[in-house]
Protein backbone atom coordinates (compact mmCIF):
# COMPACT_ATOMS: atom_id res chain seq x y z
CA UNK A 1 0.00 0.00 0.00
CA UNK A 2 1.48 3.53 -1.13
CA UNK A 3 0.34 6.19 1.49
CA UNK A 4 -0.68 9.61 -1.11
CA UNK A 5 0.79 11.82 1.23
CA UNK A 6 4.41 10.28 0.81
CA UNK A 7 4.35 9.59 -2.36
CA UNK A 8 3.38 13.30 -3.12
CA UNK A 9 6.43 14.39 -0.52
CA UNK A 10 9.00 12.42 -2.15
CA UNK A 11 7.75 13.96 -5.75
CA UNK A 12 8.13 17.13 -4.37
CA UNK A 13 11.49 16.11 -3.07
CA UNK A 14 12.22 14.71 -6.41
CA UNK A 15 11.73 17.97 -8.14
CA UNK A 16 13.52 20.01 -5.26
CA UNK A 17 16.27 18.22 -6.56
CA UNK A 18 16.27 19.10 -10.33
CA UNK A 19 15.40 22.32 -9.37
CA UNK A 20 18.38 22.64 -7.26
CA UNK A 21 20.49 21.21 -9.86
CA UNK A 22 19.58 23.76 -12.44
CA UNK A 23 18.96 26.60 -10.28
CA UNK A 24 21.42 26.58 -7.23
CA UNK A 25 20.78 30.15 -6.70
CA UNK A 26 17.59 30.66 -6.47
CA UNK A 27 15.93 31.01 -2.97
CA UNK A 28 15.01 28.26 -0.90
CA UNK A 29 11.31 29.72 -0.62
CA UNK A 30 11.21 29.84 -4.80
CA UNK A 31 13.12 26.14 -4.78
CA UNK A 32 10.06 24.99 -2.12
CA UNK A 33 7.36 26.41 -4.21
CA UNK A 34 8.66 25.57 -8.17
CA UNK A 35 9.24 21.56 -6.49
CA UNK A 36 5.82 21.75 -5.28
CA UNK A 37 4.31 22.61 -8.74
CA UNK A 38 6.33 20.71 -10.34
CA UNK A 39 6.13 17.72 -7.89
CA UNK A 40 2.19 17.54 -7.62
CA UNK A 41 2.09 18.38 -11.51
CA UNK A 42 3.98 15.34 -12.36
CA UNK A 43 1.95 13.09 -10.25
CA UNK A 44 -1.20 14.16 -11.09
CA UNK A 45 -0.52 13.96 -15.26
CA UNK A 46 1.56 10.96 -14.59
CA UNK A 47 -2.10 9.32 -13.47
CA UNK A 48 -4.24 10.99 -15.27
CA UNK A 49 -2.62 10.02 -18.88
CA UNK A 50 -3.67 6.24 -18.50
CA UNK A 51 -6.73 5.32 -19.59
CA UNK A 52 -8.64 4.49 -16.58
CA UNK A 53 -9.33 0.77 -17.66
CA UNK A 54 -5.78 0.27 -17.96
CA UNK A 55 -2.81 -0.86 -15.16
CA UNK A 56 -0.17 1.24 -14.91
CA UNK A 57 3.02 1.37 -12.99
CA UNK A 58 4.35 4.55 -11.12
CA UNK A 59 7.64 5.20 -11.49
CA UNK A 60 8.57 8.68 -9.70
CA UNK A 61 11.79 9.20 -11.00
CA UNK A 62 10.24 8.49 -14.73
CA UNK A 63 7.60 10.61 -13.74
CA UNK A 64 9.39 14.16 -12.94
CA UNK A 65 11.56 13.97 -16.04
CA UNK A 66 11.20 17.42 -17.90
CA UNK A 67 11.74 15.32 -21.03
CA UNK A 68 9.79 12.31 -22.34
CA UNK A 69 5.52 11.66 -21.76
CA UNK A 70 5.87 13.67 -18.40
CA UNK A 71 3.69 16.48 -17.28
CA UNK A 72 7.33 18.78 -16.45
CA UNK A 73 7.94 18.54 -19.97
CA UNK A 74 4.22 20.04 -20.89
CA UNK A 75 4.93 22.46 -18.24
CA UNK A 76 8.43 23.51 -19.29
CA UNK A 77 7.06 23.55 -23.05
CA UNK A 78 4.93 26.32 -21.49
CA UNK A 79 7.89 28.19 -19.01
CA UNK A 80 10.22 27.92 -22.80
CA UNK A 81 7.51 30.03 -24.34
CA UNK A 82 7.28 32.57 -21.31
CA UNK A 83 11.41 32.75 -21.64
CA UNK A 84 11.02 34.03 -25.26
CA UNK A 85 8.53 36.20 -24.18
CA UNK A 86 11.33 37.74 -21.26
CA UNK A 87 13.76 37.64 -23.93
CA UNK A 88 11.05 39.92 -26.53
CA UNK A 89 10.94 42.39 -24.01
CA UNK A 90 7.34 44.08 -25.20
CA UNK A 91 3.94 42.90 -25.66
CA UNK A 92 3.03 40.58 -27.70
CA UNK A 93 1.16 42.07 -30.60
CA UNK A 94 -2.40 41.30 -30.75
CA UNK A 95 -2.79 41.07 -34.48
CA UNK A 96 -0.09 39.69 -37.16
CA UNK A 97 -0.20 38.63 -40.55
CA UNK A 98 -0.72 34.78 -39.87
CA UNK A 99 -0.51 34.08 -43.86
CA UNK A 100 3.56 34.56 -43.43
CA UNK A 101 3.35 31.18 -41.63
CA UNK A 102 4.61 29.13 -44.15
CA UNK A 103 6.79 26.64 -43.05
CA UNK A 104 5.01 22.86 -42.38
CA UNK A 105 6.05 23.11 -38.07
CA UNK A 106 3.61 26.22 -38.37
CA UNK A 107 0.96 23.97 -40.61
CA UNK A 108 1.37 21.45 -37.95
CA UNK A 109 0.67 23.48 -34.87
CA UNK A 110 -1.88 25.63 -36.63
CA UNK A 111 -4.19 22.41 -37.29
CA UNK A 112 -3.57 21.12 -33.60
CA UNK A 113 -4.68 24.16 -31.93
CA UNK A 114 -7.82 24.14 -33.99
CA UNK A 115 -8.59 20.60 -32.49
CA UNK A 116 -8.37 21.80 -29.02
CA UNK A 117 -12.06 22.37 -28.59
CA UNK A 118 -12.70 19.18 -30.15
CA UNK A 119 -10.03 17.40 -27.87
CA UNK A 120 -11.67 18.60 -24.92
CA UNK A 121 -15.05 17.29 -25.91
CA UNK A 122 -14.26 14.38 -26.49
CA UNK A 123 -12.35 13.86 -22.97
CA UNK A 124 -15.29 15.60 -21.25
CA UNK A 125 -17.68 13.30 -23.03
CA UNK A 126 -15.84 9.90 -22.27
CA UNK A 127 -14.67 10.69 -19.17
CA UNK A 128 -11.00 10.31 -20.18
CA UNK A 129 -8.60 13.36 -19.09
CA UNK A 130 -5.81 11.08 -20.87
CA UNK A 131 -7.39 12.45 -24.07
CA UNK A 132 -6.10 15.65 -23.12
CA UNK A 133 -3.18 14.59 -21.50
CA UNK A 134 -2.28 13.15 -24.92
CA UNK A 135 -3.19 16.29 -26.86
CA UNK A 136 -0.79 18.48 -24.65
CA UNK A 137 2.11 16.04 -24.60
CA UNK A 138 1.55 16.05 -28.59
CA UNK A 139 0.98 20.01 -28.87
CA UNK A 140 4.53 20.12 -26.57
CA UNK A 141 6.20 17.68 -28.66
CA UNK A 142 5.10 19.77 -31.62
CA UNK A 143 5.90 23.08 -30.45
CA UNK A 144 9.62 21.53 -29.17
CA UNK A 145 10.20 20.91 -33.05
CA UNK A 146 9.17 24.24 -34.02
CA UNK A 147 11.66 25.89 -31.87
CA UNK A 148 14.81 24.11 -33.04
CA UNK A 149 13.42 24.68 -36.13
CA UNK A 150 12.32 28.23 -36.73
CA UNK A 151 13.53 31.17 -34.95
CA UNK A 152 11.24 32.85 -33.60
CA UNK A 153 12.94 36.21 -32.20
CA UNK A 154 15.12 36.67 -34.90
CA UNK A 155 13.14 36.15 -37.71
CA UNK A 156 11.99 39.67 -40.00
CA UNK A 157 9.66 41.71 -38.09
CA UNK A 158 6.70 40.75 -39.46
CA UNK A 159 7.73 36.83 -39.34
CA UNK A 160 8.34 37.35 -36.00
CA UNK A 161 5.08 39.28 -34.89
CA UNK A 162 3.50 36.39 -36.68
CA UNK A 163 5.03 33.74 -34.86
CA UNK A 164 4.97 35.47 -31.45
CA UNK A 165 1.11 35.66 -31.68
CA UNK A 166 1.54 31.28 -32.94
CA UNK A 167 3.62 30.72 -29.52
CA UNK A 168 1.27 32.51 -27.53
CA UNK A 169 -1.98 30.26 -28.82
CA UNK A 170 0.64 27.55 -27.83
CA UNK A 171 1.15 28.47 -24.51
CA UNK A 172 -2.01 29.48 -23.48
CA UNK A 173 -4.11 25.95 -25.02
CA UNK A 174 -1.19 24.47 -22.98
CA UNK A 175 -2.12 26.51 -19.68
CA UNK A 176 -6.10 25.63 -20.50
CA UNK A 177 -5.32 22.16 -20.99
CA UNK A 178 -3.08 21.72 -17.56
CA UNK A 179 -5.43 23.85 -15.89
CA UNK A 180 -8.26 21.18 -16.77
CA UNK A 181 -6.32 18.23 -15.35
CA UNK A 182 -5.78 20.45 -12.69
CA UNK A 183 -1.75 21.21 -13.15
CA UNK A 184 -0.38 24.55 -12.14
CA UNK A 185 2.27 25.80 -14.54
CA UNK A 186 5.13 27.85 -13.99
CA UNK A 187 6.84 30.80 -16.33
CA UNK A 188 10.45 29.64 -15.20
CA UNK A 189 11.13 26.28 -14.60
Amino acid sequence: VVDADELLAEMEELAENEVKKRYPALSDKEINRRAKIIGTGALRFFILQYDPVRDFVFNPEESISFEGETGPYVQYAYARIQSIFKKYGETVPKKANLTLLTNPHEHKIIAMLGNYRAVVKESAEKYKPSIVCRFLLDLSRAFSEYYHECPVLQAEEDVRNARLVLIRCVSQVIRNGLLLLGIDVLDEM
